[in-house]
């Protein structure tokens, strides 16, 4: 077993908290159209007390991002201080360990990188097509429940 500088460690384990921080749309509190009006319900006029959760709910989501942006700030500030620094280090690393390498290793390295990166390609290409199949189910439920409240407000 070789021993690993602590900088080398420090390094690894700083990317690997940088890369799992989730992205800002993973991290908003509630559904995604919180910040849209609730529909009312028919025949319903809206309470004092909806308003005032709704007047809590929009401080609340304020107040939570004055605290959130700043750290996201901080998390890209670091990638791309160190996302360069580590990258230099890995083609550094990359070429060397490929210049000890035979040709017929190099060709066979080759070949499985070319067969991986079509097999990503297709993988992208189908999560797509799911993500836009479930998408347009959403949506015909979102229309079909809004055309049935429509009814109902004008009964």
């Amino acid at each position: 077993m070789r021993s690993v500088p602590l900088r080398t460690v420090s390094l690894a384990v700083l990317l690997f908290l940088t890369l799992a921080a989730a992205p800002p749309d993973k991290l908003s509190p509630g559904k995604p159209n919180a910040d849209k009006a609730p529909m009312p319900v028919a025949n319903a006029p809206a309470s004092p007390e909806i308003k005032q959760l709704d007047a809590q709910l929009k401080d609340m989501r304020a107040d939570y991002h004055n605290q959130l942006d700043p750290l996201q700030a901080q998390v890209k500030a670091l990638r791309d201080k160190f996302d360069p620094q580590i990258k230099s280090l890995e083609d550094q690393r990359k070429t060397l360990v490929e210049a000890t390498k035979s040709s017929a290793m190099q060709k066979l390295d080759a070949d499985e990188d070319s067969e991986l990166l079509a097999l990503a390609d297709k993988e992208k290409d189908e999560v797509q097509k799911v993500h836009d199949r479930y998408k347009d189910e959403r949506q015909q439920i979102k229309d079909r429940y809004d055309q049935r409240r429509k009814e109902l407000a004008a009964k």
